[in-house]
């Protein structure tokens, strides 16, 4: 054991040699910093948003109309086309091919707005601006009106038939709207 000594001497560096604190001094004097993590990522949110809304107006002006589709996002003129012709190897559903030959049209709907009621003939506009030839006889049914003089011009139609070349023979009219 070590004796004890009563009079020590202060230990000078346990204590500080000035009143003040030299990091709260070197905190104040530091720079502060403007920028974080979550600044940045706002910026760059801006940035995309900014760009979207940008980029929308200029499709707006500069950019072409998307193709009408119908019901579940098909083209009908696309379903039209694809479908010509299917089972042509003799009369069937889609068509009235002959021996072995492709079919004449397809079965399906049109759906439009009466241009014109001539007689027999209407003229209907589909949603993408052409302009289809119904021709009726005197098995067309007419549904709503009742009759074909009762179609007016502007009526939404939707026509059952036969198709070829731009042409539909007629089966029914409905009048949709």
């Amino acid at each position: 054991m070590l004796p004890v000594i009563a009079d020590e001497e202060p230990d000078l560096l346990a204590e500080p040699p000035l009143d003040d604190d030299l990091n709260e001094r070197i905190a104040k004097a530091a720079p502060r910093r403007l920028a974080n993590r979550a600044t940045y990522a706002l910026a760059g949110l801006a940035l995309l948003v900014v760009g979207f809304v940008g980029g929308a107006q200029v499709q707006k002006s500069y950019g072409t109309a998307p193709a009408a589709t119908g019901p579940g996002g098909a083209n009908p003129a696309a379903l039209a086309s694809a479908f010509a012709g299917r089972n042509g190897g003799g009369a069937g559903q889609f068509g009235g091919g002959g021996q072995g030959g492709p079919g004449t049209g397809t079965r399906g709907g049109v759906t439009g707005t009466v241009k014109l009621v001539d007689g027999t003939t209407v003229y209907v506009e589909t949603a993408d601006g052409q302009t289809v030839i119904v021709k009726t006889s005197d098995k067309t049914t007419v549904a709503l009106p009742g009759a074909l003089k009762d179609l007016a011009a502007g009526s939404t139609v939707t026509v059952q038939g036969q198709q070829a070349d731009g042409s539909v023979t007629a089966t029914s009219i409905t009048k949709t709207k």
